[in-house]
């Protein structure tokens, strides 16, 4: 485990090793794995949405649960029933939109879940704004609407032609972008609150008791005998999901949230790749134009929250710190 002093060094601006790097575009990777892994498990088995969220999430909330207790038992511990319940209604909200990713994923393609997803930091920046979470600036505004132009050059073709085109799936993907988006402008100050092990975990066991309920109410339990090729595809969705948590918080451990985001955008691209590789999804390239606009928005987004210093303040300050040195050579 990182000590404090190793995270501080690594905050301060020296140059952290590969490690982090190495955990960061693994992190990248399996997410862009996922999606194509549940189209491909839903097209070859009978697992519906909600059975396939709450594998995931159980899955999910197996490993959270094992790291948090090796490393923030006390924090669990010390939660009250009011704790509990706030975590939970924000872990319906978060967590519990898997069920809704599902379903879209299932009556829509992997290019268009990804590309509407992309608006989750747009999204989630215009939330903040009027929400009165974070200032707003003109960067924030472009990008917002930056990322708003892409998503609509993205699904042109369907918008054109709204009424019998536009499909479900991409309603869905979006009502699920929204609830993640709100998701995560309400939960960062508990996040911060509680520690990001501790929420999480909480979050995905609530979750994952209030899927199971609902499973066992509505009988949508996978009870057909999956083949092993959909069984270790369940699997791996679910350890993905968890692996994905786990290697970016220990990548924010040593480089900054600014350079994780950064290389999130690699995810929307990947995702596409391997979908078109694997799924023989066609090459859309509205939809590639569209996200590639997308990605834009979300890096000035991404910009405009970052504390920004002058070019004149970083020259002052070296040649500031240059003369110490000068001083203390003589």
């Amino acid at each position: 485990m990182t000590t404090r002093s190793e995270e501080s060094n690594g905050s301060s601006g020296e140059s952290p090793s590969l490690q982090p790097f190495f955990y960061l575009l693994s992190a990248v990777l399996l997410l862009s794995t996922v999606p194509t892994v549940t189209k491909f498990v839903f097209t070859h088995s009978t697992v519906d949405p909600l059975g396939m969220a709450l594998i995931r999430v159980m899955i999910g909330f197996a490993f959270l649960l094992a790291i948090t207790l090796a490393q923030d038992r006390r924090g669990l511990s010390g939660l009250t029933a009011g704790d509990l319940l706030r975590l939970t209604l924000l872990g319906a909200l978060g967590v519990g939109s898997y069920v809704i990713a599902a379903w879209g994923l299932r009556l829509t393609s992997v290019t268009h879940y990804i590309v509407i997803y992309s608006l989750l930091s747009p999204v989630t920046a215009l939330f903040s704004v009027v929400l009165q979470k974070s200032r707003s600036s003109p960067l924030k505004i472009v990008g917002i609407v930056t990322s708003l132009v892409g998503g609509g050059i993205a699904m042109s073709e369907k918008l054109s032609n709204f009424q019998t085109n536009f499909g479900f799936g991409d309603f869905l993907i979006f009502v699920f972008t929204i609830m993640m988006a709100a998701h995560l402008v309400w939960s960062a100050d508990i996040v911060k609150r509680f520690g990001a092990m501790t929420a999480n975990t909480v979050m995905f066991g609530s979750s994952a008791l209030l899927l199971a309920v609902a499973a066992l109410v509505w009988g949508h339990l996978p009870t057909d005998d999956l083949s092993m090729s959909i069984a270790s595809s369940v699997l791996y969705i679910g350890v993905a999901t968890a692996s994905v948590f786990l290697l970016r918080y220990r990548a924010l451990q040593t480089i900054s949230p600014a350079t994780v985001a950064v290389y999130q955008n690699l995810t929307p691209v990947c995702a596409i790749l391997f979908a078109c590789l694997f799924l023989g999804e066609p090459f859309q390239l509205h939809a590639m134009v569209g996200g590639a606009i997308i990605l834009v928005g979300a890096e000035l987004v991404r910009r405009a929250n970052q504390p920004q210093m002058t070019t004149g303040y970083l020259w002052a300050k070296r040649c500031r710190g240059g003369l110490v040195a000068n001083r203390t050579s003589h």
